[in-house]
């Protein structure tokens, strides 16, 4: 029995917990998850002050679509209570779980944990679940599997929301899977948007800037 773990994870109690119970931990150095269970299974784990940071600067959602991209079976493990956000960082709950869902309809399981040693009985519940089912580790797991290729009216659809300044690919899917269609995600208020993960106040003003700013009136100026 073996997890494969990023090198940036070596140094963490829950490196050391897995061989104490016994598991052979490979360090690697991963593009996609901080742990791989099976070839279909990878685990980002964040602690709660990390999973804060990540929520407020976007790194969470781009980490998590890079994640469902590559595993069939995407997990987040949360490491610690969630009261430490509210009382030491100022979040609301409807704030963290917000982003949580957001998760879940993306797609990725989230695992609540209470500590390292907890992570890690986790993790070896998980692998030997997953390996004794046949889901083996191949020499490169975490390789990201080949996206679906996408046409037509979709890629058209990404496209067009890509192209406001300040979007992007990533955030354009996003806004794409929160609104359902570009007519509706350009017909959204100011509040619906800022309610989009990642879409800061600039972006949101930016994007309604684009939206609303006459084009006629533009061509009058010098």
């Amino acid at each position: 029995m073996y997890i494969i773990a990023d090198y940036r994870e070596e140094p963490s109690e829950v490196v050391r917990h897995l061989a104490s119970l016994g598991v052979e931990v490979k360090v690697r150095s991963l593009d996609v998850a901080d742990y791989i269970a099976s070839e279909r299974a990878g685990v980002e784990r964040k602690t709660v002050m990390d999973l804060a940071s990540s929520i407020a600067d976007g790194r969470l959602f781009e980490q998590a679509e890079a994640l469902v991209k590559a595993f069939q079976l995407p997990v987040l493990v949360v490491e610690g209570p969630l009261e430490e956000l509210y009382s030491k960082r100022r979040f609301t709950p409807s704030q963290v779980q917000g982003a949580l869902a957001y998760l879940v309809e993306l797609g990725v399981h989230v695992a609540p944990s209470a500590s390292p040693l907890d992570t890690a009985h986790f993790l070896l519940s998980l692998a030997k679940r997953e390996q004794s089912r046949g889901g083996g580790l191949e020499p490169s797991p975490y390789r990201l599997r080949k996206a679906r290729r996408r046409g037509g009216v979709r890629e058209a659809q990404l496209k067009l929301v890509a192209s406001i300044p300040g979007i992007g690919p990533k955030l354009a899917e996003r806004l794409l899977r929160s609104f359902g269609s570009p007519r509706r995600l350009f017909k959204a208020s100011l509040g619906e948007l800022r309610r989009v993960p990642g879409m800061g106040e600039a972006r949101v003003r930016g994007m309604l800037e684009v939206l609303d700013t006459s084009f006629n009136a533009l061509l009058d100026q010098p």
